[in-house]
């Protein structure tokens, strides 16, 4: 079982804009969107900025985020900023506002008598605390917290700047007085987690809490994949992860990747049909068979890599 939970907490780093309030990390893409199989799967998998023409509208960009706040992530290269700045809307996963705050912290935290430690065992809560002061995270109200919600927290280093990329690209897009909106809610993305059955919960963060000395490295190989635009990277990172019960990781994969590209796909489309909209989202939503990219060209329209 803790296979799948280790594989899920590699790349939601590339996959959600949630973690950039919680901090979370780890997904990526289905058995079908491995750049690993044969035939389409193994197209779209170099670059992160793609440009989507259809005749008779303005061309559309789609890039694919890190949620993180490295500097050598945040530091936008000039093909980001020219495409950014000539669009006429900024589109992203999901919109981080007062109202989605309270929404997390509603979900976030048991409501009733239960604690985390009453939950996941003295053991396990013990060296949750530690790993949380460890990476210097605040550890006030965690005994409220549910198991899924302290893994997010330990699932990425310590922020650097709290500036994430997806921050940066909203501010700028703010500045300029765009337009902006997202492609999913907050609820939405806390669901797929909250909905989890508490005993995976608990495996999730007993699995995170052990590997907390590997994270440092992993997370380093993922920048240095996206650094080099290089979606093939991202996700063959991830198969070194992958876990043998091939039915959690399909139905997992399913909820994660599958279900919200075909979501986001959908509530793009009148974006894409009025033109001018630059759509930042994690780059493991882009590759694969079922990936972004391709349920776009599906519908008609042309796909080029620009950056």
């Amino acid at each position: 079982m803790t296979g799948f939970y280790s594989f899920i907490r590699l790349l939601l780093a590339v996959l959600f804009v949630l973690p950039l309030w919680t901090g979370a990390v780890a997904a990526t893409a289905t058995a079908k969107n491995s750049v690993s199989a044969a035939g389409p799967a193994v197209r779209n998998t170099k670059g992160l900025l793609w440009k989507i023409e259809s005749p008779g509208a303005a061309a559309n960009y789609l890039f694919g985020t890190i949620h993180s706040d490295d500097p050598r992530i945040t530091a936008l290269p000039d093909a980001v900023t020219r495409t950014l700045d000539a669009s006429t809307r900024f589109v992203m996963e999901a919109i981080i506002d007062g109202e989605s705050l309270m929404r997390m912290a509603e979900v976030m935290f048991f409501n009733d008598e239960r604690t985390l430690e009453q939950v996941v065992g003295r053991k396990l809560y013990a060296e949750s605390v530690k790993a949380l002061s460890a990476r210097g995270m605040p550890t006030l109200g965690v005994e409220k917290q549910k198991p899924w919600a302290v893994m997010m927290a330990l699932s990425m280093p310590p922020p650097r700047t709290g500036e994430f990329l997806d921050l940066v690209l909203q501010a700028r897009a703010a500045q300029q007085n765009k337009p902006v909106s997202g492609l999913e809610t907050v609820a939405e993305q806390l669901a797929i987690f909250d909905e989890l059955p508490l005993r995976d919960q608990v495996a999730l963060l007993e699995d995170t809490v052990r590997l907390q000395p590997e994270l440092d490295r992993e997370f380093e190989a993922l920048h240095k994949a996206w650094l080099a635009r290089d979606l093939a990277a991202i996700i063959a990172i991830s198969e070194k992860h992958k876990p043998t019960d091939e039915r959690l990781y399909q139905e997992g994969m399913d909820r994660l990747i599958v279900q919200r590209n075909r979501r986001m796909a959908e509530r793009m489309t009148p974006m894409l049909k009025q033109g001018g909209a630059f759509i930042a989202v994690g780059a493991a939503h882009l590759p694969g068979e079922t990936g972004l990219l391709q349920l776009i060209e599906k519908a008609g329209y042309r796909v080029t890599a620009i950056y």
